[in-house]
């Protein structure tokens, strides 16, 4: 599943991975309902709406809801 608005983004549950289909491939994992990635200690979410608008995400495990 690949996704391409922020609002889409903002509907994946906690838990959720997915990668900016950008020229760097970077993964980023949902968690409280904010982005992260794994080698930086703050949010990722500016990084993460601005690349997914401009270039798309792709799904690579969808999270479960708690």
């Amino acid at each position: 599943m690949s996704v391409t608005t922020i609002r889409e983004l903002d509907g994946l549950p906690d838990g959720s991975v997915i990668e900016l289909l950008d020229k760097r491939g970077s993964i980023r994992f949902k968690r409280s309902g904010h982005w992260h990635a794994a080698d930086k200690s703050r949010t990722q979410n500016v990084y993460t709406y601005v690349n997914t608008r401009r270039w798309g995400a792709r799904v690579v495990e969808r999270g479960t809801e708690k």
